[in-house]
């Protein structure tokens, strides 16, 4: 069946965003397995300014026991407490939509073209802690 699309004011290309660090909030997260089988979270952040405001960068977090202290550390600069992280613990990732943060971007190449990833999660500052959610 076909779908009716709107291209008007839709540029013909993709500019990566600038290296940087950028203010975010959890956009979405789900487990995923990767092409080998193996599970892991696919965070998606968006950014919430001052510049690139409504762009999503994606990140992942490997559940591989080796990978894990990564994980960890994520969840924590998302506001998690250390010690409900200990052991076994059941994550909720529903819990962390929403959450702010800030992302560090950096450029990798891919197929001949430069884009844009995330190397780091980090928690909010304090201004960004009292900034409201959406504007």
């Amino acid at each position: 069946m076909p779908i009716r699309v709107d291209f008007t004011d839709v540029g013909g290309e993709f500019t990566p965003l600038e290296k940087g660090t950028y203010n975010a909030v959890v956009y979405d997260a789900e487990v995923k397995d990767s092409q080998a089988g193996k599970p892991y979270i696919n965070w998606d952040f968006k950014i919430t300014g001052p510049s690139n405001e409504g762009r999503h960068q994606w990140y992942m977090t490997s559940l591989q026991p080796q990978a894990l202290w990564k994980l960890k550390q994520v969840l924590i600069r998302l506001g998690a407490k250390e010690e409900d992280l200990s052991g076994v613990a059941e994550l909720d990732l529903e819990e962390y939509i929403g959450r702010k943060c800030r992302i560090v971007v950096d450029h990798e190449q891919y197929q001949g073209e430069i884009r844009s990833i995330v190397v780091d999660v980090l928690a909010p500052t304090k201004e960004q802690q009292n900034e409201p959610l959406f504007r």
